[in-house]
């Protein structure tokens, strides 16, 4: 594993929830960090597993998914630069919930488990953000099913979206443009509706000029604006 340079430095930082700490504490973190570089299809962690580590992510993407009875991937989430997770695991010492593997080749930033416990031991202070980091990982969780009772289809979409290229709320929507890998199939799965439905609703938003379809991609042409978009609708 190599040290952590300036440029992976700034990405780690932009996250909302890492900036937000006292600078002292971000160095205390920082300080641990190794880095480590996975090829497109390497998988970082799989589902069962003893968590190992804390994890920030310099570049690439991640998919965080499992794989249904039915041989078919089963898509939670997409994690871009700057993301922090891998939490969950060390506070409760439990496997690994989800498999997490590259889309592209990627570069993580590793704080080991042990090295993570002996910051924590020092910093204790250190314990309510990790709450808050927890914490806003529930509220995600507690919307997204909010949303499926009370939001049409269309807007379930639009959330879903918006989830996926702000790595669960860690960033703010952008204005340039976002693509993800993903099939109209597994959104459907994370709407429970069905790929034809998704087909016309992600239609719908293309012809507003909010999104382009690809064969297997989805391109969203400025998040920012699928945002407004749903703020007017809740």
């Amino acid at each position: 594993m190599k040290m952590l340079n300036q440029q992976y430095t700034s990405v780690l930082t932009s996250s909302m929830w890492f900036s937000s700490l006292p600078e002292n504490l971000q160095s205390a973190l920082l300080d641990k960090v190794r880095i480590r570089h996975l090829k497109a299809g390497q998988q970082l962690h799989a589902k069962g597993e003893e968590g190992i580590g804390f994890y920030g992510l310099c570049e690439g993407r991640l998919r965080v998914m499992n794989i249904g009875e039915n041989g078919k991937e089963m898509l939670f989430a997409l994690l871009g630069p700057g993301t922090w997770f891998g939490e969950i695991s060390l506070f409760d010492d439990l496997p690994r919930t989800h498999n997490s593997v590259c889309e592209i080749d990627t570069v993580i930033a590793v704080i080991p488990k042990v090295a993570f416990n002996a910051v924590l031991k020092v910093h204790p202070e250190l314990y309510p953000h990790f709450a808050r980091l927890l914490c806003s990982r529930v509220r995600s969780a507690f919307q997204f099913i909010d949303s499926s009772a009370g939001l049409n289809l269309q807007h379930q979409l639009i959330k879903r979206l918006l989830m996926l290229t702000t790595s669960y709320g860690q960033h703010l929507p952008q204005d340039s443009a976002i693509t993800l890998t993903l099939s109209q199939e597994s959104l459907a799965q994370m709407i429970n509706s069905s790929r034809q439905t998704v087909n016309q609703l992600l239609g719908d938003l293309q012809n507003q000029g909010l999104l382009h379809l690809h064969y297997g991609k989805i391109t969203i042409s400025r998040p920012s604006a699928l945002f407004a978009l749903l703020k007017d609708k809740e």
